[in-house]
């Protein structure tokens, strides 16, 4: 049998464990800023999450308390 030299889902167990240990104890508004923040700096996510955000959509954003 052949063996793996790289394994997906490794790679995706490991990222998110980083990511998780990056979040511990934020509070939910700061993990929020936090992704989007890391999301804009991203070469491929960036320009989608951007146009996406300029886009208006069927539903309006939830009422804040």
């Amino acid at each position: 049998m052949k063996r793996k030299k790289f394994d997906c889902v490794q790679m995706k167990h490991e990222i998110q464990q980083h990511i998780m240990k990056e979040l511990k104890g934020l509070s939910p508004e700061e993990q929020r800023r936090w992704t989007e923040e890391h999301i804009s700096k991203d070469p491929i996510l960036g320009p989608f999450w951007r146009r996406a955000r300029r886009t208006p959509t069927m539903f309006p954003p939830p009422k804040e308390k």
